[in-house]
């Protein structure tokens, strides 16, 4: 199979410049491409003459220096021994390359196996490897005054069309996290760490991917995104409780492994459910402000932001003994 006759669509049904990525890594001759759906960013697998790459076109809105950023962040991982992906440059030397406006990365792959979700090994490793992570950063410049999804929730709540129960709700959520902001450590967050971005070789992490999302922030945001990912609750699909609880006693393995890899402020664990609840309503009102605007919402968008609702009223019913949790594990 070659570049040139590969007849592959993006997302979109438009036509992948398959010929002039062959061109930009020639890679040993390509040999077969296949689409990857995950994510924002269009993703491909290439089996090459030279092993198995991944293509990453990034998102429209993605700026060419937070790309430049993000490459920049995984060579230095690599360097200081992470097991995070390697970039590989264009024939020109180049470790990115833009295409019609947009731009591509392509990563040498890596052989692994996936996170099993019943291995208590697997649990805690995603806290060990995400505090091995925040000590290696540790040193990078991460200067941010206000997180970024704590500022959108900001924005989302300032409209006269919010309901006064749920902007109520949203308001205190935000004047809490503020009030802890000056003893919240930042660093540069992974911003994505869940159970897909983990590799493993039995028991051992020998892959950490999906740095695309790293940008500077507090850095138990990545606490907050471990352990929902982790800890929520698989019922059957259709049904009111699905994906909504959060098993405590798996949100404790990740916490008390990540524990042991890095000395916690006090103020992270009241800020991590504080996060969870932010990042809850401000989905939820993304949606309905859409729909506020204008925008017929699908079935999908409405089932979402009943799902947002559902997980709001589990946090209201199990406040304590979540935060009880996130203060005994962070200890």
């Amino acid at each position: 199979m070659t570049a040139a006759t590969a007849p592959l669509l993006d997302r979109r049904g438009e036509p992948l410049p398959l010929p002039e990525l062959a061109d930009l890594w020639p890679l040993g001759g390509w040999q077969s491409v296949e689409p990857i759906p995950v994510g924002k960013n269009e993703h491909l697998r290439l089996t090459a003459g030279d092993g198995v790459h991944y293509l990453r076109r990034s998102h429209r809105a993605k700026p060419r220096d937070e790309l430049v950023a993000q490459l920049q962040l995984m060579r230095e991982l690599r360097a200081r021994g992470f097991p995070a992906p390697e970039v590989v440059p264009t024939r020109t030397g180049a470790d990115h390359a833009e295409i019609s406006g947009r731009w591509w990365v392509v990563t040498r792959g890596i052989a692994g196996a996936p996170f099993d979700d019943g291995s208590p090994a697997h649990l805690g490793a995603l806290g060990q490897v995400l505090g091995r992570y925040h000590r290696l950063v540790a040193d990078l410049p991460a200067v941010v005054t206000e997180p970024p999804a704590l500022a959108e929730l900001r924005l989302r709540i300032a409209r006269p069309d919010v309901g006064p129960a749920l902007r109520a709700r949203a308001v205190e959520v935000v004047g809490r996290l503020t009030a802890l902001l000056p003893e919240l450590p930042r660093v540069v967050v992974h911003g994505g760490a869940r159970r897909g971005s983990l590799l493993f070789d039995g028991d051992r992490v020998v892959g950490v991917l999906d740095l695309d999302s790293a940008h500077a922030d507090v850095r138990v945001l990545d606490l907050a995104v471990a352990v929902h990912d982790v800890g929520k609750v698989y019922t059957r699909l259709g049904d009111e409780d699905h994906k909504v609880a959060l098993d405590l006693d798996r949100v404790t393995a990740v916490l008390t492994a990540y524990r042991a890899e890095v000395r916690t402020a006090p103020a992270e664990a009241e800020a991590l459910p504080l996060l969870l609840e932010a990042k809850r309503l401000k989905r939820a009102l993304g949606r309905m402000n859409r729909a506020r605007d204008g925008e017929q919402l699908s079935d999908n968008d409405h089932a979402k932001i009943h799902l947002e609702d559902n997980r709001l009223s589990w946090l209201d019913e199990h406040r304590a003994e979540l935060v009880a949790t996130c203060r005994r594990a962070l200890a």
